[in-house]
């Protein structure tokens, strides 16, 4: 079976705006695991960055929205499988993933740093030779220190940025590999832990997800996504959520 034919296998059929439209609702994809860009509250409802984009995008439909709280292994899938019309769920777009899914201009972005506990401080990656690092499955982060190639290196792999960071707390790795978001939200969360930041090892635009020939949906996405910058909704979403405006996105 050739390249196309992988990527495609076991995707769902396209979905059009005028079927979005028909069905009544939007069906969108949201990351949880990762405070503040996507988690759930106390009442056990998605809440975040992710989400307020998400919200905002049913409006320009002036239709419902489904929100559909995804852990990061199953972002992709969700879509290939139909469950969800597209994902706004903090994406980093690589190209082993747009083998699969088609991706949009970024929506967000931030620093991926390297933060660990009491008694330890790394400030470049050469620092991490022979330690554990602890990095969520499938992410850009892991892509990004197997590339690295420390030597000694141990990348530990867990289902989401809240349990890689747990693990550092309990004493299972040395550090962990967030985006500084998150990163920046667990210090918060938890001052008894001691964590604190090292070093920032590259920075990640996220975009949004649709199936790979749903063209028509793309082109709507990233014109929202225009949108919303030059109101100035992605700021004022960037400012409840991170307490700093939204940084310059890069492009593609």
């Amino acid at each position: 079976m050739g390249v196309a034919a992988l990527a495609t296998a076991g995707q769902a059929g396209a979905v059009t705006l005028n079927d979005i439209i028909s069905r009544g609702k939007v069906r969108i994809g949201v990351l949880t695991g990762a405070p503040p860009m996507g988690m759930v509250d106390e009442k056990g409802n998605p809440t975040g960055y992710d989400v307020d984009v998400a919200n905002l995008l049913g409006s320009y439909l002036s239709l419902p929205v489904e929100l559909v709280p995804l852990t990061p292994p199953a972002r992709i899938p969700a879509l290939q499988t139909g469950k969800v019309d597209f994902l706004v769920a903090t994406l980093a777009p690589t190209g082993e993933r747009a083998k699969t899914v088609m991706f949009t201009q970024p929506y967000s972005a931030f620093n991926m740093d390297i933060i660990s506990g009491p008694g330890a401080t790394f400030t470049k990656l050469a620092d991490l030779q022979g330690k554990r690092v602890a990095v969520n499955r499938g992410s850009s982060q892991e892509t990004a220190l197997r590339k690295a190639a420390v030597p000694g290196l141990q990348i530990v792999v867990f289902e989401d940025d809240s349990t890689s960071a747990q693990a550092v707390i309990a004493g299972q790795a040395d550090a962990v590999a967030l985006p500084s978001t998150v990163g920046e939200a667990i210090i918060k969360q938890r001052p008894d832990a001691q964590l604190h930041v090292g070093f920032t090892f590259f920075q990640q635009g996220n975009s949004m997800a649709t199936k790979l020939d749903d063209f028509e949906l793309r082109q709507w996405l990233n014109t929202s996504i225009y949108l919303m910058k030059i109101s100035g909704d992605l700021d004022r979403i960037a400012t409840k959520w991170t307490g700093r405006p939204m940084p310059v996105l890069p492009t593609f």
